[in-house]
C-alpha cells in the first residue's frame, strides 16, 4: 500500500510538472521574446510536455501504385515539405505530417491524434492517389520530349492543396525562386502561425487570413515578402471581410474560378492557373511561367512566342490534361536543364 501511494504521488507530481511546463511554453511563445538559448530550451519543454497519447502513431497505406513520393513532393508544387532522416516532413492544413514510401506502401504519421482511416483517406486525396495516372500520362505522351520526362519522373502526381495556403503561397511565388519562397513562408508561419511538433521535428502552421490581416503590411514586409506584401495583406483582409468566399471559389468551373481569382489584386494569369491546378483540381489549367515559356519556345516553336500563342498551342496539343503535361515538362527542365531537353536526338 505504501509503495502504491508513493507511485501515485510521483505520478501526480509528474503530471503537475507537465502542466507547468505547458504553461511556461505557452507564455514564452505568446510573447515571442526568445534568444537562441531560450528558443532551444522552450523547444525541449514543448516536446517534453507532450503526453504519450498525443505522440504520433504510424499509419500504413498499402497497394499504392504508379506513385513516387519524392518526385511529387520535390517538384515545386508545395513549399512546405522537407526531407529528414528518410522521411518527408510537411505542414498540411495545420497538421505536421511525416511520410515515407517503401515500394507500394506509404507510412505516415500526424501531429494530431485521430482516426487512421480518416488520415489515410485525406492523404489519398491530397496526394491524388485515386486518379488514373497511367491513362493521363498515356494521353499526353505524344512526343519524344514529354516521353523522356514521363520516363524519368513516372509516378509524380499533382497535389490537392488547401485553397487559402495555396493562394497565398503563389502570390508570394511571383518573380521568386523556390528556396526564397520557402524561406518567406517559413518566416510568416513562425511569426504568425501556431507551433506544432512531431517526434523531435518542430514547424509552424500557415497563418490564417485573420492573422495576416491583423499583422499589417509592415509586419509582412519584415518577413521578406517585398512588393507582394500589400497584395497578401489585401487578399487576407478581403477574405476576413467576406468579400472573397473561398468555399464558393472551390465549387466553380475552371474558367469562372480563374476569372474570379484574376479579379484579386496581385493575381495574374499564371498565379491564377497555379491555384486552379494545385488546389482546385482543374487539370486543364496551364501555368505559363519562365520555364514553360522557354520550353515551348525552344523545343516546340523554335522561336519567341506570346503567352497567348503558348497557351493556345498547349491546350490544343496536350488537351484536357495539359496541367499534368506541363508539370512533367517543367520538372524535367528544372531538374536536368533546358539544354538537355533541346538536344533530345529524337525530336
Amino acid at each position: 500500500m505504501k509503495n502504491e501511494a508513493q507511485a501515485d504521488g510521483l505520478l501526480y507530481a509528474f503530471e503537475t510538472l507537465r502542466k507547468m511546463l505547458v504553461l511556461v511554453v505557452k507564455s514564452l511563445y505568446n510573447y515571442r521574446v526568445l534568444n537562441p538559448v531560450q528558443e532551444s530550451f522552450a523547444d525541449a519543454l514543448f516536446i517534453m510536455s507532450l503526453t504519450p497519447h498525443s505522440r504520433d502513431k504510424t499509419t500504413r497505406i498499402h497497394d499504392v501504385t504508379d506513385f513516387n513520393l519524392s518526385h511529387t513532393l520535390e517538384s515545386a508544387q508545395s513549399f512546405r515539405w522537407n526531407a529528414c532522416d528518410s522521411w518527408y516532413y510537411g505542414v498540411v492544413e495545420g497538421c505536421l505530417l511525416k511520410i515515407r514510401q517503401d515500394g507500394q506502401m506509404l507510412m505516415l504519421a500526424s501531429s494530431v491524434e485521430g482516426d487512421p482511416e480518416c488520415l489515410s483517406t485525406y492523404l489519398r486525396h491530397y496526394l491524388d492517389l485515386d486518379r488514373d495516372l497511367p491513362a493521363i500520362l498515356q494521353a499526353v505522351d505524344i512526343d519524344a520530349c514529354i516521353h523522356e520526362a514521363i520516363e524519368n519522373f513516372w509516378g509524380m502526381r499533382l497535389l490537392n492543396q488547401e485553397l487559402w495556403e495555396c493562394l497565398a503561397s503563389y502570390i508570394i511565388s511571383q518573380n521568386n525562386n523556390v528556396p526564397r519562397i520557402k524561406g518567406i513562408i517559413q518566416r510568416l508561419s513562425a511569426r504568425f502561425g501556431e507551433k506544432i511538433s512531431l517526434d523531435n521535428y518542430i514547424d509552424y502552421s500557415f497563418p490564417s487570413p485573420q492573422a495576416l490581416a491583423e499583422a499589417g503590411v509592415k509586419a509582412l514586409l519584415e518577413c521578406g515578402t517585398g512588393y507582394r506584401a500589400p497584395y497578401l495583406w489585401e487578399v487576407s483582409t478581403e477574405i476576413v471581410a467576406g468579400t472573397i468566399n473561398l468555399e464558393n471559389l472551390s465549387r466553380m468551373s475552371y474558367p469562372l474560378a480563374k476569372q474570379e481569382l484574376m479579379q484579386l489584386k496581385g493575381i495574374g494569369e499564371k498565379v491564377a492557373d497555379c491555384i486552379c491546378l494545385f488546389s482546385l483540381g482543374h487539370l486543364e489549367a496551364l501555368p505559363v511561367d519562365v520555364w514553360m515559356k522557354r520550353i515551348i519556345e525552344h523545343v516546340y516553336f523554335g522561336r519567341k512566342a506570346s503567352i497567348r500563342e503558348i497557351r493556345e498551342f498547349g491546350e490544343g496539343y496536350f488537351g484536357e490534361n495539359i496541367g499534368y503535361a506541363q508539370q512533367y515538362l517543367f520538372h524535367y527542365a528544372r531538374t536536368f536543364g533546358l539544354k538537355r531537353m533541346i538536344q533530345n536526338p529524337h525530336l
